[in-house]
């Protein structure tokens, strides 16, 4: 369900000379330093640009040190096992990626350029003076095709790289679902060889800000398929092997405290063929990142100038406006606040039904959101396109949630319509199961983000009075939510049939973490009737449901955890974090396609009446990120 297009704000003193660019389509990285240290999703933030001292036209600053407010801190700093935005915004500042993308769908190169004579082959030309650090030497096309075929491409996914589904598309001759050939043909060039032509392959998250490893240092792991040594490579998780590829480079992290990055005097974009104002990037001799859970610490440090960018919600806005020491700036954003439905194996199974998903969608009155809660801070999104995006057509738009399709009886006679081959009716103005027990949800919104809490409650609200289910808002840490409900791999000893990724890991999948306790934060107004959530949702057990709320589209990994059977009872991975949230770069990958065309293809298997579903109340989590 898409409830709203978020616009964004920035410090005007860092916007003009932000090396980040927006994304438009998805993201590889994480979001930059307003996106970051936002509210948790209202898309807004402020910054002191007053103090920072940035001269005209690309000279340096005399300001020492460049400091951000964060809401949360970086699950961490190897960007192979990661997919939350904030560790995607730390790593990104030492390592640029491949390219990035300038207004009017410009590339415009990083570490490398992008080249093709029929849209189906694509050259990449890397540049010559890109240096790993240590003894890593020259980074060449070897190191790109090494990682791409042995990690990226490995079956099984061994590293539990999140992104690995970009790197495999269809292939017409086969009819299977194969790796995309990439062929060295340089020192510093190589080829991607689609299997058809795709115009917009460069925009696509595949290549667009990618971050690359040495070989060297990936070939101590994959004769072995070494995961748990690749997750805890010791150079991996200190940056230790950056070089000149970023204009920072890592200093320390203190954990749940700050993470701090320094200049980095050899940055290759010195010496390459760019505008003048990267002569001297970065502006600032050290970046830091503090991280301030609570929103009052956070907007009180904006205040006191201690932090320079910080993210405030809708309803703070006007007060930091009337502020002469404080800049804000509102963009277009493409990020989306999205309602997410778990329809894997553990979920409730009228999930994997498009029209019970559909009949959800007229139940929350999105113009109440973006008016009362964003203080119009945002649009009512009906898609996963802007109205400003070229690609955004009016006449196939099917509007949700506005008009004469938002209301109680509209959504309880399509929502009785498509249950009505199921254990599920309504009693009355009660949704309720085979034995007479309301359907109950839980619904989860993001720890410290008052804005969150307040959607939460609103949506929690709406799907009670309008749909007749049970809601009970609760609160969670992103970090937490992934660890616990999100992330998938096979039980010990199991082979999967397939996988792609941590956040989708086969369908032989169970809980992660050894210790498959219950999870304290569900519960069920009928305890006698509940079932623990497993310690993380994959495994194939029915007892409790899970939904998602996240905001933005949002590092590519964060928005990942959203999932969507594709018909065949495979949990597709269906969001992408954002920027590679952080996910590398200013903005997070938006949600791929798979979170609404695959997710909305499956229009059955529906319980049939009559079938006892004994396993538990309904316990339904959403979460806003």
């Amino acid at each position: 369900m898409w409830l709203a297009n978020t616009r964004r704000r920035a410090s005007s003193g860092e916007t003009s000379r932000r090396r980040d660019l927006l994304r438009l389509l998805g993201a590889a990285g994480v979001a930059g330093l307003a996106g970051c240290s936002g509210d948790g999703g209202a898309g807004t933030g402020t910054g002191t640009g007053a103090e920072t001292g940035t001269s005209a036209g690309g000279g340096r600053s005399d300001q020492v040190t460049y400091t951000s407010a964060s809401s949360v801190d970086a699950q961490s700093l190897n960007w192979l096992t990661t997919a939350d935005s904030t560790s995607g915004a730390f790593v990104t500042a030492t390592l640029d990626g491949a390219w990035a993308i300038k207004p009017g769908q410009e590339i415009f190169p990083l570490w490398a350029d992008v080249s093709t004579d029929d849209g189906r082959v694509y050259e990449i030309e890397l540049r010559d003076n890109l240096r790993w650090g240590g003894d890593y030497g020259q980074q060449t096309a070897e190191d790109w095709v090494y990682m791409i075929r042995n990690v990226f491409q490995a079956e099984p996914n061994w590293s539990g790289y999140p992104n690995a589904g970009d790197w495999f598309r269809q292939n017409p001759d086969s009819g299977q679902r194969e790796p995309i050939p990439v062929e060295k043909t340089g020192t510093y060039t190589f080829e991607i060889q689609l299997f058809d032509v795709d115009p917009s392959f460069p925009f696509k998250p595949v290549m667009w800000r990618q971050q690359c490893i040495p070989r060297a240092l990936l070939e101590q792991y994959v004769p072995e398929k070494d995961g748990e040594g690749l997750r805890q490579d010791e150079e991996l998780n200190t940056l230790a092997y950056t070089g000149n590829l970023g204009p920072y480079t890592f200093e320390e992290w203190d954990r749940t405290s700050q993470y701090v990055v320094t200049r980095n005097d050899d940055y290759y974009l010195h010496d390459a063929d760019v505008p003048d104002r990267f002569t001297n990037a970065p502006y600032f001799e050290e970046k830091a990142f503090q991280i301030l859970k609570e929103e009052s610490a956070r907007l009180g440090a904006l205040r006191a100038g201690d932090v320079h960018s910080a993210g405030i919600p809708p309803d703070k806005a006007s007060q930091f406006e009337t502020l002469e020491s404080v800049s804000v700036n509102v963009t277009p954003q493409p990020y989306a606040r999205i309602l997410v439905y778990n329809m894997r194996a553990n979920g409730w199974e009228p999930f994997r039904a498009k029209a019970v998903r559909q009949a959800l969608a007229f139940a929350v009155n999105k113009r109440a959101i973006v008016e009362n809660v964003l203080r119009g801070y945002a649009e009512v999104a009906q898609t996963m396109q802007p109205r400003w995006s070229k690609w955004y057509d009016d006449s196939t738009v099917v509007e949700y949630g506005v008009g004469d399709r938002y209301g109680s009886e509209t959504t309880r006679s399509r929502l009785a319509d498509a249950l009505s081959e199921t254990e599920y009716a309504y009693d009355g103005d009660a949704l309720v199961d085979g034995s007479g027990e309301q359907v109950t949800l839980t619904l989860y919104f993001d720890q410290g983000q008052p804005t969150e809490q307040t959607i939460g409650e609103f949506v929690a609200q709406e799907i009670q009075q309008n749909a007749g289910i049970a809601v009970e808002p609760k609160s969670i840490s992103t970090s937490t939510f992934q660890d616990k409900f999100v992330k998938t791999s096979p039980p010990q000893g199991v082979e999967p049939e397939w996988s792609a990724g941590v956040f989708n890991g086969g369908r032989a999948t169970s809980p992660r973490a050894p210790n498959r306790g219950t999870c304290p934060s569900i519960s069920s107004s009928t305890p006698t009737r509940s079932r623990p959530l497993p310690a993380r949702a994959s495994s194939r057990s029915r007892g409790d449901q899970l939904l998602r709320l996240l905001p933005r589209g949002g590092h590519r990994g964060a928005l990942r955890a959203g999932v969507a059977d594709d018909g065949r009872g495979a949990a597709t991975g269906a969001v992408r974090g954002g920027v590679r949230a952080h996910q590398r770069g200013t903005a997070l990958r938006l949600p791929r396609d798979a979170v609404v065309d695959i997710g909305l293809r499956r229009t059955g298997r529906r319980l049939r009446r009559g079938v006892q579903h004994r396993l538990g109340l309904p316990d339904v989590a959403l979460q806003v990120t």
